[in-house]
């Protein structure tokens, strides 16, 4: 039952972006939109084909795979925000390296905003919560709660991540020093960060450890 709710929620989803995608006037929400969609029909079409497998038993021990997941992210994150900032520090030292083709995209005016970000919420943001679904666990002495919600946060954080820096690049953006992003990325965040905590906090209510 709950498979078939998630379903109905995706293709309304799906449908609302393609929407907005075909009705957009401007290219970057346009393809602010086709991210969405991609994104939404592709776990529409996961969740559809494992709607009708048989259930799993209930898993006990600590959820690891989403805090490995997020050690991953981390390092690729790090590695493109400090590739970005390097590449930003040649353009500085090397003017001549804002290639004309290049500007309003690949600027520096473009990537520096890029740059600190991807080190600050990309990079930072990742080690957070991998560490804090890590550590919750262990000193609770428990599972995380909520089940696959630790999934949702990971890869809701990821596509938050691709949305802003991709605004950045198509100056989509509110032009506020580190909160750049445009509304509509930052009330997808605020989902993000609510799950985050009924998370964080529903595995402290459910703990076994009694400090």
């Amino acid at each position: 039952m709950f498979n078939y709710l998630n379903l109905v929620v995706l293709a309304i989803i799906t449908l609302l972006a393609a929407l907005a995608a075909n009705n957009a006037v401007d290219m970057a929400y346009q393809i602010h939109a086709i991210i969405v969609v991609l994104v939404a029909a592709g776990v529409f079409i996961y969740t559809l084909m494992h709607t009708n497998d048989p259930p799993k038993p209930r898993a006990t021990g600590y959820m690891d795979g989403v805090v490995k997941a997020g050690v991953i992210a981390t390092a690729f994150w790090g590695l493109a925000g400090f590739l970005v900032g390097t590449i930003i520090a040649f353009q500085l030292a090397f003017p001549v390296l804002n290639f004309d083709w290049a500007q309003g995209y690949l600027s520096f005016g473009r990537m520096r905003p890029l740059h600190t970000s991807a080190v600050i919420f990309a990079f930072g943001g990742n080690a957070l919560i991998a560490a804090t679904f890590y550590i919750s666990q262990r000193t609770c002495a428990t599972r995380l709660w909520g089940g696959n919600l630790a999934w949702f946060v990971f890869w809701g954080y990821q596509l938050f991540i691709v949305l802003a820096a991709t605004g950045y690049l198509m100056g989509v953006t509110q032009s506020k020093e580190y909160a750049e992003p445009e509304w509509y990325v930052d009330i997808w965040l605020t989902i993000v960060w609510v799950a985050f905590l009924a998370v964080f906090m529903g595995t402290l209510i459910k703990r076994k450890e009694p400090h």
